[in-house]
């Protein structure tokens, strides 16, 4: 009966068939990203009030200048793990060519939300070098505004990132269902309540729950991947 079936479905069931191919780089990424909560629990933990009251602000740029330094340089190493574990998945799934074009894309918007955090971070350590120079409040008021106006715009990118690995998790049938449909939940959560957030400025309670969701998707995926990358390969 297999030789009723068209010769272009065979490549597409065969990769359906085959595990994953393991890597150990989406683990390590994972892991080096959710270390950020050690560079936040140290230097990062007092939140920054609303940039609208000048003198408020001026006073917490001030005083946590050195703070603010220190965690924008952590995080400049840190953040770079969700790139890590998204370029880990890619060298897993990149192989399948029907999927490509979602693991570059998820990839590409991973980068591009990293980069705009990195540059949330770079505003918020310059405002309290200024500050604690005692520069200029209206100078230190719009770097905050810059500060968190960029910061609206990376979780809706990484949300983006993780929808489309888990539509390409999905489309390989090398992923347990359950994982891809966990993805599949936080990225389209997390589209819908970032995008929200962005265009609203209104922060709920239950907006950021995809966040803690996405963390386990990741992980889930890394270890997937680890435990396969120590598989004889046949």
């Amino acid at each position: 009966m297999i030789s009723t079936i068209p010769a272009t479905i065979l490549p597409t069931m065969a990769a359906e068939a085959r595990p994953a191919v393991g890597n150990r780089l989406a683990l390590v990424g994972a892991i080096w990203y959710l270390l950020e909560w050690v560079a936040i629990a140290a230097f990062a933990r007092v939140a920054p009030p609303p940039p609208g009251r000048a003198a408020d602000v001026a006073t917490y740029y001030s005083a946590q200048a050195s703070s603010l330094m220190i965690a924008s340089g952590l995080f400049a190493l840190l953040e770079i793990g969700r790139i890590a574990f998204v370029a880990g998945l890619r060298s897993s799934l990149g192989q399948t060519a029907h999927i490509r074009g979602l693991v570059d894309l998820a990839l590409g918007a991973m980068v591009l939300s990293v980069g705009l955090e990195l540059a949330q971070y770079s505003l918020s350590a310059a405002a309290g070098q200024m500050a604690s120079g005692g520069g200029d409040r209206v100078g230190i008021v719009s770097l905050a505004y810059a500060s968190a106006s960029i910061g609206l715009a990376v979780r809706p990118a990484v949300a983006v990132s993780a929808e489309a690995a888990s539509i390409a998790q999905l489309l390989s049938g090398q992923f347990p269902k359950w994982l891809w449909i966990l993805g599949l939940i936080v990225g389209a959560f997390g589209i819908v309540s970032s995008t929200y957030t962005a265009t609203t400025g209104m922060v709920g309670s239950g907006l950021g729950l995809w966040v803690p969701a996405m963390w386990i998707w990741m992980v889930a995926t890394g270890v997937i991947l680890f435990r396969q990358a120590g598989r004889p390969k046949h």
